[in-house]
């Protein structure tokens, strides 16, 4: 249980740290995760297994949304530039 614990508390770190812009806590947690991938330990197929799914399709929907209003940003960001040279 130890490890779905672990992996649980980092993805809802990473949901907050990213949902705050905070990139060295997103280095931090992404130091960690490489560190757990190199163990090699495996999740249980149980009741905490499922929840780890589902708080990493939560963070899946959160970097889906936030990839949608960045490329929203981006495309304003060039009309306004566009807008400026055509005077």
């Amino acid at each position: 249980m130890m490890i779905e614990q672990t992996l649980g508390d980092i993805l809802d770190e990473t949901v907050e740290a990213f949902s705050n812009l905070d990139s060295a806590r997103l280095h931090s947690l992404e130091q960690r995760m490489v560190v757990m991938a190199a163990s090699n330990v495996k999740l249980r197929g149980d009741e905490a297994a499922i929840r780890i799914l589902q708080k990493h399709r939560q963070l899946e929907i959160v970097l889906q949304n936030s990839q949608a209003n960045l490329d929203a940003l981006t495309r304003l960001h060039v009309r306004n530039t566009r807008n400026q040279w055509a005077l």
